[in-house]
């Protein structure tokens, strides 16, 4: 639960701070809007895989499911949905076969 108030908190700043106290330079941090998606899931991406003990089964349907969400969002560019179906890869990949 702390991860995604730091997250969201994260999120906050790097929108809403730029405007309110810069808006002078607002156009120096127009590249946020932009890659803000590929930055969000590359912290979740390293979040998920340092896990507290190794196994190497779940690992494997880690790294699966983090496939799929580079695979559709590099065809679709859609944020949302390739965290989605990379997430349902995943639950569906743990509930099946672990």
């Amino acid at each position: 639960m702390i991860e995604i108030l730091v997250a969201a908190f994260a999120n906050f700043l790097t929108r809403f701070l730029p405007i309110l106290f810069l808006k002078k330079h607002y156009k120096r941090f127009l590249f946020l809007k932009e890659d803000f998606p590929t930055v969000l899931l590359t912290i979740l991406t390293l979040y998920i895989l340092f896990p507290k003990e190794l196994d190497l089964q779940i690992l494997s349907y880690e790294l699966v499911a983090i496939v799929v969400t580079i695979v559709i969002h590099l065809l679709f560019r859609r944020f949302l949905l390739s965290i989605f179906l990379g997430s349902m890869v995943y639950i569906v990949l743990i509930n099946n076969f672990f």
